[in-house]
Formats: structure tokens, sequence, C-alpha cells
């Protein structure tokens, strides 16, 4: 999966994809990555309160990397 991230409904709908893809729900998912339900729940729908470590833990444990490219 390959797309341009604008704002963080972007992120969450990739974090959310990824998680379909492997017929997990979000409790599955939130236990096999050490967070809360509720934190994954906020990432999904683009609202994460913390943007830290953590949240890029969390995309590294979903195989989700990020990168970036300096445009005109």
């Amino acid at each position: 999966m390959q797309g341009t991230m604008r704002k963080t409904s972007d992120l969450g709908l990739m974090v959310l994809a990824v998680r379909k893809r492997h017929n997990l729900t979000q409790v599955e998912l939130a236990e096999r990555l050490g967070v809360s339900q509720r934190y994954l729940s906020e990432l999904e729908t683009g609202r994460p309160k913390v943007l830290n470590a953590k949240l890029l833990q969390l995309l590294a444990d979903l195989g989700i990397e990020l990168s970036f490219r300096e445009v005109e």
C-alpha cells in the first residue's frame, strides 16, 4: 500500500487498512502492540492525542514506514 499523507486522518486510514487486511479487531491489535484500544481508535480516526516515539514504534510494528521529501 502506498499513498501521500497530508493529515492525521490519512495515517489513520492506513493503520485501519493494515489492521483489516490482517483480520484483526482493534482490541486484538492493541493487545499485540501493547497499546490501549482507545489509543488505536483515536489513531485510526485521525485524532491521536500524542504523536511521539510510541506512535512511530507502533507504525514500525505494523510495517508502515514514514518517509518525507521536500516539495516545492
